[in-house]
């Protein structure tokens, strides 16, 4: 009968860091060591196991059959020695593991949600556990939490999807504006929205843009961008108009670099939850996690 050693759990790692990954040359990031030492310990595991578990070639990466299954079972493993962990760390009264978390881009500076905070209260009441910290766009959130790939999310979640629970947060609000050399950054007044609507416009590329419906519909949507940093990039080449959150927009503003557009007319609020899996184990520093942005979020309302 074969038993398992800590190198033995070391080539393990390294291989559902390579399945993952898609193949040996991705993995050397992750794993932070060159494509032939990766291809040496895979050769080892191999060797150890007595099985085949992945082709290389002209077709690309693949696991084999028995990969496959070496790689369900080593995450189960893995799984099982956290579990393990955490029972003996909470007889001591402590909490420990991971937290994978991923959040909309430029949430600092929010008012309504001081991520800041609520991450060194986090720290303080568990101080053992591994934050991980991602951002993401709201459909890979959802992606990643249904795979089980991250515990929660916090962005806009306009569609709910099957099988995830969504916890109500806060508001943020969302205004137009325009950048130096803009044909209405010197303006003396705007035109009509139906006029603004023929501007280039510069939207984030999930959801169709950042626009609510019913609001000003741009005819002209051809620039978008995966994170705010772009598009305030776009917005500030004197190119494109583009509504941004006022804690992204508040330095640039403040140094005459942006121009509110009709803002009585043309903001609006986008509402951020956090959003969770339904029918997972859910572990103490995931309890602990909701609970504090529950109690963060009473006391904004």
């Amino acid at each position: 009968m074969m038993s398992i050693s800590s190198p033995d759990i070391h080539l393990l790692r390294v291989f559902v860091t390579v399945a993952e990954a898609g193949g040996f040359s991705p993995a050397q990031i992750a794993l932070n060591v060159s494509q032939s030492t990766i291809s040496t310990q895979m050769a080892d595991l191999e060797a150890r196991l007595g099985l085949k578990l992945c082709r290389r070639g002209r077709a690309g990466f693949a696991l084999t059959d028995d990969g496959r299954v070496v790689y369900e079972a080593a995450k189960e493993l893995f799984d099982n020695c956290k579990r393990f962990t955490s029972k003996v760390s909470a007889l001591r009264g402590e909490i420990t593991g991971e937290l994978h978390i991923a959040t909309a881009d430029s949430l600092l500076g929010n008012p309504d949600f001081p991520i800041d905070r609520i991450i060194r209260t986090l720290r303080h009441k568990m101080p053992a556990v591994a934050l991980n910290l991602r951002l993401h766009d709201p459909l890979e959130i959802e992606r990643q939490i249904l795979d089980q790939k991250l515990h929660a999310g916090i962005h806009t979640f306009p569609n709910h999807a099957p099988g995830l629970r969504y916890v109500s947060l806060f508001d943020e609000r969302q205004t137009l504006y325009c950048g130096p050399g803009h044909p209405l950054f010197d303006a003396t007044e705007f035109p009509d929205i139906e006029e603004l609507s023929q501007f280039d416009y510069a939207a984030k590329n999930y959801y169709g843009g950042m626009l609510r419906p019913g609001l000003m519909q741009p005819k002209k949507l051809s620039t978008n961008s995966s994170n705010l940093e772009g598009v305030v990039a776009l917005i500030l080449s004197g190119e494109f108009i583009g509504h941004l959150p006022d804690q992204t927009a508040a330095s640039w503003h403040e140094k005459g670099m942006l121009r509110p557009i009709l803002p009585d007319q043309l903001s609006y609020n986008t509402h951020f939850e956090c959003a969770f899996s339904i029918g997972t184990r859910i572990s103490r520093a995931q309890r602990v996690f909701e609970e504090t942005l529950m109690a963060h979020a009473k006391s904004t309302h």
